[in-house]
């Protein structure tokens, strides 16, 4: 019998939570965050005291701001992963225009634990033949 390493167990929990996202499931994607789970990002409201981390970044997934996130295309470009962290590049296509973003998952326990992302707009034309993936 063969054992994935820790670090191939954390790269594969977050392929599923980009899978379960890319997917409009956001129920499902917030069943793979711990239960005091922690977002960097400004945009997400959470006083530990109210609610948990993991409601409070399932909220702000579901409301109004982020309705061309749930119904964007998301690719997964590159993924790197390093003991707990994995960091994961994707390509989100949204009505409103498409997105690179680089999303920096904490794992622990099986479960996502903390989050860091950098969202950057993909202009109409470059200024170089590279792209951005």
């Amino acid at each position: 019998m063969t054992s994935t390493s820790p670090t191939e167990q954390h790269r594969r929990l977050v392929l599923e939570a980009v899978s379960r996202f890319g997917a409009g499931d956001i129920a499902g994607f917030a069943e793979l965050l711990g239960e005091e789970f922690v977002s960097h990002n400004p945009l997400v409201a959470h006083d530990p005291a109210a609610r948990s981390g993991r409601q409070a970044f399932a909220d702000y997934l579901s409301g109004p701001g982020s309705a061309h996130l749930r119904d964007a295309t998301v690719t997964a470009e590159h993924l790197l992963a390093d003991g707990d962290l994995v960091a994961v590049h994707t390509h989100v296509a949204t009505p409103q225009g498409d997105l690179a973003t680089v999303d920096l998952f904490r794992v622990d326990g099986g479960v996502i634990i903390e989050h860091w992302d950098v969202v950057q707009p993909i202009p109409d034309e470059m200024p170089h033949p590279h792209g951005m993936f």
